[in-house]
């Protein structure tokens, strides 16, 4: 999902701990961020002539992205479905999947979460990227191949689990 789709007012999906983030995120950019923004532009207005004032203009322009980007996560939250994982076995939007690659036997662990909420660092895969889409109904035991930037991995699924508890691998 590219950033102008995930701002449309369509119906995203999300995990549960996605949609608490962003909720959290939105809190903490309402309740902390705006009213240091607020008190940074006081003392900027106070820092002399109002129209030769390059600071307060840099700051008015932190202040427009920072009302920007909680705007468009309240957009994002207002319209996001949480997804729950399913529970028979097969990779969902918030499933945990375990995967070894079949060449260098490397095990893996990723949760599959809705495209808005994608963190590769944190192990959380997009169901519309390659991997994500490549995992949807897949169970434990099934072999799939994938193509990446480094070119095709032959995966096997170890495990899929509903449950949000990650293992330790």
């Amino acid at each position: 999902m590219n950033a102008n789709s995930a701002d449309r007012d369509e119906a995203l999906s999300v995990t549960r701990g996605g949609h608490e983030r962003l909720r959290s995120e939105i809190a903490k950019l309402c309740n902390e961020a705006r009213p240091q923004m607020i008190e940074r532009l006081r003392d900027g207005h106070n820092d002399g002539d109002l129209v030769d004032n390059s600071a307060l203009f840099g700051l008015l322009e932190e202040q427009a992205r920072l009302e920007q980007r909680i705007s468009q996560l309240k957009r994002r939250l207002a319209s996001a479905q949480i997804a729950e994982p399913n529970d028979d076995g097969m990779a969902s939007i918030g499933s945990f999947v375990r995967l070894r690659d079949l060449i260098t036997n490397e095990v893996t662990e990723y949760e599959l979460v809705g495209g808005i909420e994608a963190d590769a660092a944190s192990g959380r895969v997009s169901v519309d990227a390659p991997l994500g889409r490549a995992l949807l109904g897949l169970g434990t035991g099934q072999v799939f191949q994938v193509e990446t930037p480094g070119g095709g991995v032959q995966l096997e699924v170890l495990e899929v689990n509903a449950n949000p508890v990650r293992k330790v691998a």
